[in-house]
């Protein structure tokens, strides 16, 4: 027992990885099958992270684990490892915990069982207050509907140091690094995949992936922006052409006035004949000044056969003459819209968009489609297609063949 302590002691002393992990829409299932039910799932996670922390993770590790479990919060379970975790470890950690907590059954009172989603945040580090870390990688999971985040604390107590984030962000420059993650758009009809939306990302020189939140604004700042989406651009169009599946991707008022980028947009529709398979989504949240210089952009790309869609609709425009006076081809309905659609007031304004869509033939798309109750919604309107974390998260393009294959 006294050299348990001992050991438990001086592990403390040294680097430990925590895992905060959290189980989604824990409230839902409180309203749904009321507080009774809701403690029930909660004791039987918490014996299933037990099983899994005894049984599971020792083989990753190949040791035996100092660790500590407990129920930290209402739907929140801290992990902690008193070991310094290589990131690739921390990974197979993460996908255990997922497929063995998402593919169980938790059997509530009367013999009825539900699924549940967890959301991972994880960081480690010598840091006395190292949850405060995981508890911004679990939020930075959240924002970005995925079911994990990483930050290493280090980089994020420098994150506000400029030279730290433009050397990271002039590496994925250098090195080409950075990515498009595939997001699924979906038919409403039978949920066949009709076309993906590229979303940037960027990593660490350890692979781990920083999100737009933390870079986008300040590589505008650093003048670096213009770089990394010319890079964003390239690979969109070569995974068009390599692997055949349309893709959109996202431009703010800003891009569309990039001469660099308006070229470069232009000589990969012109040299490599993408148009058919690329939409460009206009970003509605940012900020048209000037709508007949967006108009004049988008009957040059519309030349080569691309499709356009303003993206975050209902977060912007202040009346529908603004889209009228855009030859688009799609209007994506804000996540904040959809995420209140089993509300009557929401569900009303959201009805509005998709007959004012139709009334014009205008194709719709929900955005932030998170479970089935949402898309039931959404099939009720007859929108025609959606997107979000029920389908998939964002995916690197190897894990959406991947997904193809085994099919």
């Amino acid at each position: 027992m006294l050299l348990d302590s001992l050991r438990c002691l001086k592990d403390k002393n040294n680097t430990h990885t925590i895992f905060l992990i959290d189980i989604l829409y824990m409230k839902d299932i409180n309203y749904v099958y009321g507080y009774k039910n809701g403690d029930l799932v909660i004791s039987q996670v918490l014996k299933l992270l037990n099983e899994i922390v005894k049984n599971e993770i020792p083989k990753i590790l190949n040791k035996i684990l100092t660790y500590k479990l407990k129920h930290l919060y209402i739907d929140i379970f801290e992990f902690k490892i008193y070991a310094n975790l290589s990131l690739k470890k921390i990974q197979k950690i993460k996908d255990i915990i997922l497929l063995k907590i998402e593919e169980h059954d938790f059997y509530l009172d009367k013999d009825n069982s539900i699924n549940i989603n967890l959301t991972i945040g994880c960081t480690k580090g010598k840091i006395e207050d190292l949850r405060i870390y995981a508890e911004k990688a679990l939020n930075n999971a959240k924002l970005n509907y995925s079911d994990f985040a990483y930050f290493d604390p280090h980089f994020f107590n420098e994150q506000d140091n400029k030279s730290n984030l433009i050397k990271t962000l002039q590496y994925n420059i250098s090195e080409k690094k950075v990515e498009p993650y595939l997001q699924k758009i979906v038919s409403c009809k039978d949920q066949s995949i009709y076309k993906y939306e590229a979303l940037m990302r960027v990593f660490d020189k350890d692979g781990s992936i920083l999100y737009p939140a933390v870079f986008i604004e300040k590589s505008k700042k650093f003048r670096l922006y213009t770089k990394l989406m010319a890079i964003l651009i390239k690979k969109v169009s070569l995974y068009i052409r390599k692997y055949k599946i349309n893709i959109s991707i996202n431009l703010d008022f800003s891009d569309m006035l990039n001469p660099k980028l308006k070229k470069i947009i232009i000589d990969e529709l012109k040299n490599n004949h993408i148009g058919e398979m690329l939409t460009i989504e206009i970003l509605e949240s940012q900020k048209i000044t000037n709508y007949e210089l967006v108009n004049d952009f988008i009957q040059e790309v519309k030349g080569y056969g691309v499709k356009i869609a303003i993206d975050d609709f209902g977060s912007g425009f202040s009346n529908y003459d603004n889209i009228l006076n855009l030859n688009i081809d799609y209007i994506k309905i804000d996540g904040s819209l959809i995420k209140n659609i089993d509300t009557d007031i929401y569900r009303s304004l959201i009805k509005s968009i998709v007959d004012f869509s139709k009334l014009h033939k205008i194709k719709v798309v929900a955005e932030f489609v998170s479970d089935l109750k949402i898309l039931r919604y959404v099939k009720t309107l007859d929108i025609d297609y959606a997107q979000g974390y029920y389908f998939n998260k964002p995916q690197h393009i190897e894990e959406i063949l991947g997904e193809k294959n085994e099919k």
